[in-house]
C-alpha cells in the first residue's frame, strides 16, 4: 500500500486550488506526471481523463453527471457544473493496472487564496495525510513552505536534503521536492488534482462565454488569455473566482510561484 499527495493550481491568478491524496496498490509504472499528460491539447486531456474517471468509477465515486461526481468527492457542487456530463474531453473511464483504495480531495476556493496561500496549501496536505491513515505518506511541497510542524503537533520533524520528514510512532509523512517525478503515488495524486482543476476551469471559462474543447484560459499569469478571463469575471461580478481584488492589468502583473 502506497499513499501520495500533490496539488494543482497553487500559482494561477484565477480559480481554485485542488489538493489530492491517494491510497493505492499495484504497479504504478504507467502513471505519468500531470505536466506530461495535460499538454493543452484535447488528445492529451482525454488521456488524463480516462485514468481519473477510471479510478473514480472503481471507487464508486463516478457519475456521468459532473455535478453528482463533484458532490461525491467534495460533498458539494457549484452551480456552474450543472448540466455538464462526462466525458468532457473524450476520455471514457478505463480499467487500471493498479488498485485505488481511496481518494481524498480538498478544494480551496480562489478568494481564500488572496493571502497565505502556501499555508492553506500545506494545511490541506497535512489534513489529507492524516486522513489517509497510511504508515507512510509521501507529499509534494507546498511551494516554499517549510513549517508543516505547526499542523503536526506531537510529531518529530527532521530536515532532509530534499525535504522534511515527520515521525510519530510507526507513521511517517515526507514532504519532498519533485516528489511527483520520483514516486508513482504522488504522480497519480498530481494527475487527479490537475484533472479536477481543468474541469473547474472549463466550467469557469464557459460561465463567462469562453468556449473551447479545453479551457481557453488556464488562469496562469503566463497565459495571454488569462487577462481576458479576468476582465470577463469582473464584468460579470464574479470576483470570488479571482485570487486578488486589483484591476485586470494589476492582476496580470503579479508574480506568483
Amino acid at each position: 500500500m502506497r499513499c501520495g499527495i500533490d496539488e494543482a493550481g497553487l500559482g494561477p491568478l484565477v480559480g481554485s486550488l485542488f489538493v489530492v491524496g491517494v491510497k493505492v496498490e499495484g504497479d504504478l509504472s504507467s502513471v505519468r506526471e500531470s505536466k506530461e499528460v495535460f499538454r493543452r491539447s484535447l488528445r492529451t486531456y482525454a488521456e488524463g481523463e480516462r485514468v481519473v474517471l477510471g479510478l473514480l468509477k472503481a471507487l464508486g465515486m463516478y457519475s456521468p453527471s459532473v455535478s453528482e461526481t463533484w458532490r461525491r468527492i467534495f460533498g458539494r457542487s457549484p452551480a456552474m457544473l450543472e448540466g455538464l456530463r462526462f466525458p468532457l474531453f473524450g476520455g471514457s473511464p478505463s480499467p487500471l493496472p493498479f488498485r485505488v483504495l481511496d481518494v481524498v480531495a480538498v478544494e480551496v476556493e480562489a478568494f481564500r487564496l488572496r493571502s497565505h496561500r502556501f499555508v492553506k496549501d500545506a494545511r490541506a496536505m497535512v489534513s489529507i495525510a492524516l486522513g489517509l491513515n497510511c504508515p507512510q505518506v509521501i507529499s509534494g511541497l507546498a511551494g516554499g513552505f517549510k513549517d508543516y510542524g505547526r499542523f503536526l503537533r506531537g510529531w518529530d520533524g527532521e530536515r532532509l536534503e530534499d525535504g522534511i520528514l515527520y515521525r510519530r510512532g510507526k507513521r511517517r509523512i515526507l514532504f519532498l521536492r519533485k516528489a511527483d517525478a520520483r514516486f508513482g503515488e504522488v504522480a497519480l495524486a498530481s494527475l487527479i488534482a490537475k484533472y479536477l482543476r481543468e474541469v473547474h476551469m472549463l466550467a469557469l471559462n464557459r460561465l463567462v462565454g469562453l468556449e473551447g474543447d479545453i479551457p481557453p484560459a488556464s488562469g496562469y499569469p503566463s497565459d495571454p488569455m488569462t487577462p481576458v478571463l479576468i476582465e470577463r469575471l469582473i464584468a460579470a461580478g464574479r470576483t470570488e473566482f479571482l485570487r486578488g481584488s486589483s484591476p485586470p492589468n494589476a492582476l496580470g502583473d503579479q508574480t506568483v510561484g
